[in-house]
């Protein structure tokens, strides 16, 4: 209600435009490809992925539907429902991969702290939404005056320095080990949350600042959309190294576990030292896998910097209307 409030209060109102008719087969097809796509990633880790008849099914779904619906696009040229005019631009189709990147990164990392901290470190429910929390209040302080200093600051500067604070919450994520204190998990997520602020609304006014006023609506639409779209691959690739390198980490720990190790002979007669040692296995290759996760995303990171070398500087005389567009 106080976001609806908040829209009606201050977004300015549009005039309807009767002749733009609604390309419903356009929408279907991309409905339904996006739709079997998500129920694809989500359910592909618990189903062994291609192993499965139920994956291989959305996965067709999928291609099928999309395939329609370029074709369909290609067909009906300016009356489809994807204008394809939005990836001529150079700073919109920039800033939609970089979206796309940050929307896998934020939500990944989300994704594996929570199940880190119960499952490996035994946090209880309610420390790990204490401890994992205050990333939200970094990104809040960060919106609150990044917007002003875009006045000022070149805001392809913004981002660099964005992207490299969040590299370095993801290295200091890298560092975690399976005994952290409250304060470990704290800091890396405040600063990773003040990095990701400092991405948003300048990555959000760059990618609108060259778009023509006629394509902001649609380029918001699709803007959105990659950035769940990649939220959603994103999460699905993290679990599934998870997985895979949980059990090759502890198949090369378990390779020292012998019965010609003097260590392992040492406590051959205690049940309760060998549940330990395999506990202790199981443990060090979970963490392992995540620092491997926390590593690919840092890497990730730091290969969209060069990237900000595809970006125009926006115009000197900023547009009220792309603020408004570029709000999600």
């Amino acid at each position: 209600a106080f976001a609806l409030a908040g829209v009606l209060t201050f977004l300015p109102a549009r005039a309807p435009r009767p002749h733009v008719k609604f390309d419903a087969f356009g929408f279907a097809t991309l409905a339904l490809a996006i739709g079997a796509f998500q129920a694809m990633l989500d359910r592909g880790e618990q189903l062994d992925w291609f192993g499965s008849t139920e994956i291989r099914i959305e996965a067709l779904v999928a291609a099928l539907s999309f395939a329609f619906f370029l074709a369909h696009t290609a067909t009906v040229g300016k009356a489809s429902f994807f204008k394809s005019e939005l990836l001529r631009d150079p700073n919109f189709a920039t800033g939609t991969l970089f979206i796309f990147v940050v929307g896998a990164v934020l939500y990944a990392t989300r994704a594996l702290l929570p199940p880190m901290l119960q499952n490996l470190m035994g946090y209880p429910v309610a420390t790990t939404g204490l401890v994992t929390a205050p990333s939200g209040a970094g990104t809040m302080i960060a919106m609150l005056f990044v917007g002003r200093l875009l006045k000022y600051v070149d805001a392809r500067l913004l981002l660099l320095a964005g992207l490299s604070i969040s590299a370095l919450a993801l290295w200091q994520m890298m560092q975690y080990t399976v005994v952290l204190s409250e304060s470990d998990i704290v800091w890396p997520g405040v600063v990773q949350g003040f990095g990701l602020g400092l991405v948003f609304v300048p990555l959000s006014a760059l990618s609108f600042s060259t778009l023509p006023p006629e394509l902001r609506a649609d380029g918001t639409a699709t803007y959105s959309l990659m950035r769940n779209i990649g939220s959603s691959i994103g999460i699905s690739i993290v679990q599934t190294l998870m997985t895979r390198n949980t059990q090759v980490a502890h198949a090369d720990l378990a390779t020292h576990v012998t019965p010609f190790n003097p260590a392992v002979q040492a406590m051959a007669g205690s049940h309760l030292d060998i549940a330990l040692l395999d506990r202790t296995i199981n443990q060090q290759a979970t963490m392992i896998a995540y620092l491997n996760d926390f590593k690919l995303m840092f890497v990730a990171t730091l290969l969209m910097i060069p990237l900000l070398m595809l970006i125009r500087p926006p115009q000197k005389a900023a547009s009220v209307d792309v603020a408004h567009a570029a709000m999600d």
